[in-house]
């Protein structure tokens, strides 16, 4: 498909929305038609326009958020993934090091209050 036929497609869609404002299956299906950042943002600004026109209009109100969503989960399926650099680590020594951390955790804060509260001082502060 060309460019201008896209367009084209895309114009009869919207006007298909239009025609049927308040129904929610054509507003889905208009939607369900752009996969991509670049459609959902065509898609984005139709609704802004109309929201220009009638600021309170809640189904524009409504299919703008809802393209926003949509953008959003398409923007962060996009980013790339990479495995934390721990990830090589076995699990056993990963483990370790968490009960060592939690073990100099907690003798520290019991050196911490036997000092603070004089326990075992024997009176002497």
């Amino acid at each position: 498909m060309t460019a201008e036929t896209q367009s084209e497609a895309d114009a009869r869609a919207w006007d298909d929305v239009v025609r049927g404002w308040a129904d929610e299956a054509r507003h889905r299906a208009y939607l369900d038609r752009f996969t991509d950042l670049e459609g959902l943002a065509s898609a984005g600004r139709r609704y802004r326009a109309v929201l220009a026109d009638r600021p309170a209009d809640p189904v524009a109100l409504r299919w703008r958020d809802e393209v926003v969503r949509r953008a959003t989960v398409a923007g962060l399926a996009a980013i790339p993934r990479e495995k934390p650099a721990w990830s090589g680590v076995p699990r056993w020594l990963r483990t370790l090091a968490v009960a060592v951390g939690i073990a100099g955790l907690a003798g520290w804060l019991l050196a911490f209050l036997f000092h603070s509260f004089g326990i075992f001082s024997r009176g002497v502060p």
